[in-house]
């Protein structure tokens, strides 16, 4: 059975710059080698569901820009649905500076243009359509009044909402609170909590003071080191299995999306997480945005190591 996900959320193009000095004498940053291709948390998790064998449905705003094109042509390329997604003259399409170095991306410069206006009103036409979807996706990376409307819905209509909260300065509480899980990376989860992430102990805290805060369920990607699952008073680790990190970007976005779509296939969470690792795993191993398939994944996951559980 083909599982169905909805994305409500952010279409960018990203700017990728590999290599070079941080500084130039004149201030700029020499870079020896650049790369443009679509992305935004939104786009890359509804594309990177479709390429695990997923129905898609994507929801979001470009600008009526070349920009804006491009996103829709690869969105669509990958077999999402993307008529929900509007173009509008008001805003140009987003745009992210990545700055790359030994696999770790850095943003320098975050223009989220068109994806500032979407309205609640833009996703209302949507809605008999992510009715009909196992999970819905969203992100911070929308207008909070958006994924807190997208939330509220998620609670009357019974579909669950698995929120990024990237950026989680505009996570609201009751979106957190509201939600089916969240998935912050290690930064994210020291902005939510407050907590420093210094110390092998810190993403553990982490977890627990989202847990105290009411949260119902959390993941804390945590890289190479996996991820922590916190639910019903449980820790759980869920590792992953080792990788050269050649190019970290989209790899968070890859998770969430695997995640999603293991779950809406009738997998238990530990399960879902251990896909999800494999999967960020595999998009991690090649420069750019790479979105892995379903027979990409499902080898790496069966070589992952069983979870422990902390408290």
């Amino acid at each position: 059975m083909t599982v169905k996900i909805g994305v409500v959320g952010g279409l960018n193009m990203d700017i990728h710059l590999f290599g070079g000095d941080d500084r130039a004498e004149d201030g700029a940053y020499l870079a020896e080698r650049y790369l443009i291709e679509p992305g935004g948390k939104g786009s890359n998790q509804a594309r990177a569901a479709a390429r695990l064998g997923a129905d898609v449905l994507l929801v979001g705003r470009v600008g009526g820009d070349e920009f804006g094109r491009l996103c829709l042509d690869a969105t669509i390329g990958d077999g999402v649905d993307a008529t929900h997604v509007v173009a509008t003259d008001e805003q140009r399409t987003g745009f992210v500076v990545i700055q790359l170095v030994e696999g770790r991306h850095r943003s320098l410069v975050f223009s989220p243009g068109a994806n500032t206006l979407l309205s609640w009103n833009d996703v209302l036409p949507a809605l008999d359509d992510l009715a009909t979807c196992d999970v819905v996706i969203t992100q911070s990376e929308v207008p909070t009044d958006t994924v807190d409307a997208l939330v509220r819905w998620s609670g009357e209509s019974g579909v669950p909402v698995y929120l990024d909260p990237a950026s989680p300065q505009q996570a609201s509480r009751d979106s957190l609170l509201g939600a089916e899980v969240i998935t912050p990376d290690r930064l994210e989860a020291s902005s939510l909590t407050g907590r420093a992430m210094h110390g092998h102990a810190a993403p553990i805290l982490a977890a627990r003071d989202l847990a105290t805060m009411g949260i119902h369920r959390s993941i804390l990607k945590l890289g190479t080191e996996g991820a922590l699952f916190a639910a019903e008073g449980v820790l759980t680790s869920v590792p992953t299995r080792a990788a050269d990190a050649v190019d970290e970007t989209g790899a968070g976005d890859v998770f969430v999306a695997a995640l999603a779509v293991r779950r809406a296939a009738g997998a238990d969470w530990i399960e879902a997480i251990t896909f999800a690792n494999a999967a960020a795993a595999v998009s991690v191993a090649t420069s750019g945005l790479a979105l892995p398939t379903i027979e990409e994944v499902e080898p790496v996951a069966r070589e992952i190591g069983p979870p422990r559980i902390l408290s």
